[in-house]
């Protein structure tokens, strides 16, 4: 019994050490936003206008014609790239991380994916900086 409860202990410390090193893997540099862009706690008023793509974890959605948000999910989407619509559930025309999600549908199939963050931009010239900051091409 003795040596059962010691192998469930080193698989407990195994699982928890994996987990916290996933955790705490450093994000490549072109994705950390926090010092460039606004992060906010949500979108009010969301009101769908457009949205570009900008990489399998990024998409910029516009919501008037001067506001643009950088879309964050929290997994990266093997469709999304190749996707011509998107949808975002909004709850009292209001989207928040981690609560709202985005469908993206293509050959048929949709995929759900939760948002894990929004930054705003300022303008239109910051989206094609920080587009071109994450894409690497010049725009």
């Amino acid at each position: 019994m003795k040596a059962i409860n010691k192998l469930v202990s080193v698989f407990m410390v195994l699982l928890f050490t994996s987990i916290f090193a996933v955790a705490w893997a450093a994000m490549p540099a072109k994705y950390d936003l926090d010092k460039q862009l606004e992060k906010v706690d949500s979108i009010y008023k969301y009101k769908f206008m457009g949205w570009e793509k900008v990489d399998n974890q990024y998409f910029v959605v516009q919501t008037s014609p001067s506001d643009y948000y950088l879309v964050v999910l929290s997994s990266p989407s093997d469709k999304i790239l190749f996707s011509e619509n998107i949808r975002i559930d909004s709850t009292n025309d209001m989207v928040r991380p981690g609560f709202n999600n985005v469908y993206v549908r293509s050959s048929g199939m949709t995929d759900e994916y939760i948002i894990n963050k929004i930054y705003k931009f300022k303008d239109y010239k910051q989206v094609q900086e920080i587009e071109a900051q994450l894409t690497g091409e010049k725009k």
